[in-house]
């Protein structure tokens, strides 16, 4: 009897499960989606011809990112768990769009631009003449 009951709760528990499980699946493909098409979008930006002041306000962008990643690191080896480390991190993802957009590029730009950068010497080359 104990066994049946035993059988029956989990048959029951995974028949409950089947709709969450389904749900989670459709958003995981929702989200790969939205990935392929981000993707398919900044391949596209990137190979658009970047100007020399595109150049320059992504350089500065870049130059104050890794300002902010240098303090976002150095908070995040204090942080006393992981609510606070979370905060600190969202806290420094806003910063770093504020300072991309300061800039005067739009995000989708700077993300276009550092594809192309890891994808291209010469604008590699051009970025690294403009930071040094």
């Amino acid at each position: 009897m104990f066994k049946r009951t035993f059988a029956l709760s989990a048959i029951a528990a995974a028949l409950f499960s089947m709709p969450a499980l389904a749900q989670e699946q459709q958003q995981q493909q929702q989200q790969q989606a939205q990935q392929q098409q981000a993707q398919q979008q900044m391949e596209e930006m990137a190979s658009e011809p970047v100007t020399d002041e595109q150049l320059e306000q992504f350089a500065d962008a870049l130059d104050e990112i890794e300002r902010i990643n240098d303090e976002f690191v150095a908070e995040l080896e204090e942080a006393e768990n992981q609510e606070e480390a979370q905060e600190l991190q969202i806290a420094a993802q806003s910063e770093m769009v504020e300072a991309v957009e300061n800039s005067g590029l739009s995000v989708e730009e700077y993300n276009a631009i550092a594809y192309r950068m890891q994808n291209d010497p010469e604008i590699q080359e051009r970025i690294e003449d403009l930071r040094s």
